[in-house]
């Protein structure tokens, strides 16, 4: 049995993400890396509303028709940039951002160490990196791109069809350890069982 002090911790919801990223926009230039999939350029339009003064989103795909009809509403100056963050090319068109936030991404990515080395690359001041984790002591990663081994996967990888079927179970040791050796320092953290946000500076 889990500790008191642990339960309690880990059954703490995250932070409402709009609120995490208003306490860091403000004045501020922000990125969000895969912004598009199912949130249609959400956080980062919340960014631009709580005071970021310049914002992007890229995503590997086209941005949605919910997004730019948003964005039309708003009269939004947010630029969005179709690419991958692996892309040293992308990188390099996109460039560095005061705040970086990425969500859902790095246990979909099929090397989350060099994606962490590509959010290095573009954070000027701070990362906040949400992403799915295990309930696992130690730094433990666990591939799982297989039926049956993730209960969202029900056929078998096809590296063709993008990122979705690449399933990386991360431990929390094992996020903060890959951050540390991408270059960046742990500033603040939040945690479910399955769930892990943190805040972080480069080094």
């Amino acid at each position: 049995m889990l500790p008191a002090r642990l339960r309690q911790r880990l059954s703490r919801g995250t932070p409402p993400r709009e609120e995490l990223v208003a306490e860091h926009v403000v004045g501020r230039t922000f990125l969000d890396v895969g912004c598009m999939w199912r949130i249609h350029g959400g956080i980062a339009l919340a960014a631009e509303a709580a005071g970021a003064t310049a914002v992007t989103g890229v995503d590997v795909m086209e941005a949605s028709p919910e997004y730019l009809a948003e964005r039309e509403r708003r009269g939004s100056s947010m630029r969005f940039v179709r690419g991958d963050v692996h892309d040293p090319a992308l990188v390099d068109e996109v460039g560095p951002h005061d705040v970086v936030w990425c969500s859902g991404v790095l246990y979909h990515a099929p090397h989350p160490l060099l994606t962490l080395e590509r959010l290095r690359a573009l954070t000027g001041r701070t990362l906040i990196l949400a992403t799915e984790t295990i309930p696992r002591r130690g730094t433990v990663c666990e591939f799982a791109p297989e039926p049956g081994v993730h209960p969202g996967i029900d056929r078998r990888l096809d590296p063709a069809e993008g990122y979705v079927g690449w399933y990386w179970g991360i431990s929390p040791g094992a996020v903060r350890r890959m951050l540390e050796v991408s270059g960046f320092e742990l500033q603040d953290e939040h945690r479910t069982a399955f769930h892990m946000t943190v805040v972080a500076r480069p080094r």
